[in-house]
């Protein structure tokens, strides 16, 4: 997950001022649904949609920077951490996370005109909105703006999904801001769980007790673990199956740079839905600042990602996000006619279809 700033870039319900969302409208007829015509879809782009190679590729290399300072001693030591080693059976419903969706970072402080969300999301024809509403270092503090947004969401027929960054620090005091955001009104709740570069202190150990506190606070409400795709680096050391039997689904931030997008989220759905139903997250973000390829997706590459997350059985699909993407990406979000996969209940410890 890209958790810098929030960007200054186009927004396609408006634009973004000193990172406020202010007034600005879609244009209707760029943002209309697909049109049945007899037995064939009116689309602005292909059915079966075309492997686009993403440009300009590759981008050029960043200078090497210091490598970054070790990691302070966690709040709970290891030893401290209690072992958990089942996870209790529960279905719980994905509809909330069913369909398409956008991201929203909201930072502490920041501002989100809760009413240019909602009408964007209703006219681009998602089905989510996924907001942050905390971190290990903020805290909780996404209930003023869940308390506005959940109910203007679910006026429109769209859900909420709170995501929160914890840095398993204290497992355990994290978990209990899921418990917060459900409280506040969320649909479903997303950690984006991720690794030592990003502050996080990741481990098997610490990964499954703080996931076993958030299934048992979620109740009935689908848990969909935000995690690092399952590329040949990630799967040599990262906790997937280990999280698998906490979790009702996983949504890998699939963001493929120069890979081309149909590939890069057919190999994500290919390791991960043996564990999970997957809900992929899209790239719809400029990667420059990251050493990938400088400039947003195409909307061709959208289209990509989102036929290929289609048609291997993704129960959802979103795009990272609304500050950063424009608005021919968002059209192609808009104009995908995605169809419901059947798939939308997940269990405890084994999938169902």
């Amino acid at each position: 997950m890209s958790l810098g700033a929030p960007g200054l870039g186009p927004l396609v319900a408006g634009r973004l001022v000193a990172g406020h969302l202010v007034a600005g409208r879609l244009g209707p007829a760029s943002l209309t649904p697909p049109t049945a015509m007899g037995s064939q879809l009116s689309t602005p782009y292909p059915i079966p949609a075309p492997a686009v190679q993403p440009e300009p590729c590759p981008p050029p290399p960043l200078p090497p920077g210091p490598p970054p300072p070790p990691l302070p001693s966690p709040a709970v030591p290891t030893s401290r951490v209690p072992l958990v080693k089942a996870a209790p059976t529960r279905r719980v419903s994905l509809a909330a996370v069913a369909g398409k969706g956008i991201w929203v970072t909201d930072f502490p402080g920041g501002h989100v005109d809760v009413a240019q969300v909602v009408a964007t999301a209703r006219l681009a024809h998602l089905n989510q909105i996924w907001v942050r509403t905390g971190s290990s270092q903020d805290g909780f503090y996404g209930g003023p703006l869940l308390r506005q947004l959940v109910p203007a969401a679910h006026a429109a027929g769209i859900s909420v999904v709170a995501w929160d960054f914890p840095t398993l620090s204290d497992p355990a005091a994290d978990a209990v801001r899921a418990l917060d955001a459900l409280r506040a009104g969320a649909d479903a709740f997303s950690p984006d769980i991720e690794a030592a570069a990003e502050g996080t202190y990741l481990s098997v150990r610490r990964a499954r007790y703080y996931l076993s506190l958030v299934r048992h606070y979620a109740g009935s409400h689908p848990v969909i673990a935000t995690v690092p795709v399952p590329d040949s680096y990630w799967v040599k050391f990262y906790p997937y199956k280990a999280e698998a039997p906490f979790v009702n689904a996983f949504a890998p931030m699939v963001y493929w740079d120069c890979t081309k997008p149909n590939i890069a989220v057919e190999q994500a759905i290919h390791y991960l839905a043996p564990l999970r139903p997957v809900a992929p997250i899209g790239q719809d973000f400029n990667m420059a600042s990251e050493g990938g390829r400088h400039g947003l997706p195409s909307p061709l590459e959208i289209w990509s990602f989102l036929y290929a997350a289609h048609r291997f059985g993704a129960v959802g699909a979103s795009l990272y996000d609304i500050e950063d993407g424009g608005l021919p990406q968002l059209e192609a979000l808009a104009a995908y006619p995605w169809r419901p996969s059947g798939l939308v209940s997940g269990r405890g410890r084994t999938r169902t279809r």
